[in-house]
This record gives structure tokens, C-alpha cells and sequence, in this order.
């Protein structure tokens, strides 16, 4: 018993021995250090500019957002009033809860973020400002959100980009396209049906809407659904459902980024 307490004993000395000597002395090789700190967001160092379409003190200001601006292809009103559901919930709210859930979802994911407008009560601004907003800020991309007032028959989602209008969008009509096919996608990851009307496997080139026009970063303008739908109108009338149009234009900014 006592030659095994010994042993015992000359054991334990020599595993102190070896902690104590440097890895290279035993044959080990020197582990890397590990990094400490906190992992990179996926869209850390993005800056993405939206755009909720039109804005509450609209209607109440006639005069001054009918003023016509030029947009390259044309003299169109400064902005609109916007539709509404057959219930009376106006596009306006809609677009400004939808893009506000947006911001917040890419800011989780490390993204800078500013809105055309930061509250539903104004009045505007004019399409021509709020194309030209992406660059203002720094913005990567820019996305427009809408929602359509169209005839009852119709439903579902379509994305608009730009068209090749020389001086105004040859330089982003392309990158815009992009944009718009990862859009598109997006909003279908997320649950979302391609319009039955309209638009063509959910895609539309227009040269005449002064949001598209006017900007000098990849944009979109989506008509997220159409109000007077009576299954669109319930969805984009939902907290839930608005949520969920909030995380398509998330999951497609982040396609279109790579991230």
C-alpha cells in the first residue's frame, strides 16, 4: 500500500511538472489565441435608404402636393393622397408601419437605416426628393413601399424598377433590375403570392414614376399588395400580416446584398 502511495505521489509531481514547462518543450504546438469581442452583423456597414409611399397630411394640403416636378420623362404631381381599404385604412399608415418594421429588422442586423419621411402627419416630400434621398444619405440601395387600388379581382405583390432613360437611370436601371428579381424573391420566401394582374411573373419596367427616376442608387417601388382586395386588405390591415411584408423586404434586401 505504501509503494502505491508513493507512485501515487510521483504521478501527481510529474503532471505538475509538465503544466508547468511550455507547450514547445513537450512536443505541443502553440494554439492560436482566440479573437475576443463580438461577431459582425450581417449588414454591419450598410446604409439602405426606404421609402414609405405618400404621407398622412397629404390630403389636407391639395395645393401643395399637386405641384408638378420634372422627372426626366415628364411633369408629375409633387405626391398623392394614396388608396385605402374598403374600411377606410389608408396606404399611407400601412407603408409607414411597414418600412418603420423594416428599419428595425435591419438595424438587428447592423444595417444603418433612414426613412424618405419619420412620421405618418406631414406632408410629402416630393417623389423627385425622395428619389434623390438614396444618394443623400449614403445608401446602398433604396426601396419604395407602396400598396396598390386596383380592381377587386386582383391580389398579390409586384415589384417596379426603373427603365434605361438616358441622363436619369442608365447608370442604375440595371443594378436596379437586380434588386428587383431579389426583391421579388424575398417576398415570396416570406410567404407572399406574385400578383394575378398587372405585372409579369411580378416584374414591371416603368420610365415614368419620379421615385425610380430620380435616384442615382439601385431602387424598387413595391405595391405590396392591393388594398381593395378583400385578402390583401385583411393582411395589410393585420399587425401580423404587415410584419410579414416587413420580412420579405428584409429577406430580399439581404439576397440582393449577399447576406
Amino acid at each position: 500500500m505504501a509503494a502505491m502511495r508513493h507512485a501515487g505521489r510521483f504521478a501527481v509531481l510529474a503532471v505538475v511538472v509538465a503544466l508547468s514547462l511550455p507547450a514547445t518543450a513537450l512536443g505541443l504546438s502553440r494554439p492560436t489565441p482566440i479573437a475576443v469581442g463580438f461577431p459582425k452583423l450581417p449588414l454591419s456597414g450598410f446604409v439602405i435608404a426606404l421609402d414609405p409611399g405618400h404621407n398622412g397630411g397629404n390630403a389636407a394640403h391639395a395645393s401643395q402636393i399637386a405641384k408638378p416636378v420634372w422627372i426626366g420623362t415628364g411633369w408629375k404631381p409633387c405626391n398623392k393622397v394614396g388608396t385605402s381599404t374598403p374600411s377606410g385604412y389608408p396606404e399611407h399608415a400601412f407603408t409607414f408601419d411597414v418600412a418603420s418594421r423594416v428599419k428595425a429588422g435591419l438595424q438587428t442586423l447592423g444595417a444603418t437605416v433612414f426613412l424618405t419621411r419619420t412620421s405618418d402627419t406631414g406632408v410629402g416630400p416630393c417623389i423627385d426628393v425622395r428619389g434623390q434621398f438614396g444618394k443623400k444619405v449614403g445608401a446602398i440601395v433604396e426601396v419604395s413601399i407602396h400598396g396598390d387600388g386596383a380592381p377587386s379581382s386582383g391580389h398579390g405583390f409586384f415589384v417596379m424598377k426603373p427603365g434605361n432613360v438616358a441622363g436619369w437611370t442608365d447608370d442604375i436601371y440595371s443594378a436596379s433590375g437586380v434588386l428587383a428579381v431579389a426583391m421579388r424573391e424575398g417576398l415570396k420566401d416570406a410567404g407572399l403570392s406574385i400578383a394575378n394582374y398587372y405585372a409579369t411573373n411580378g416584374l414591371k419596367t416603368r420610365t415614368d414614376l419620379g421615385t425610380l427616376n430620380c435616384s442615382d442608387v439601385p431602387v424598387v417601388e413595391i405595391e405590396m399588395g392591393n388594398m381593395k382586395n378583400a385578402g390583401d386588405a385583411a393582411r395589410m390591415s393585420s399587425r401580423t400580416g404587415r410584419q410579414v411584408y416587413a420580412n420579405g423586404v428584409i429577406f430580399g434586401i439581404r439576397r440582393y446584398l449577399g447576406r
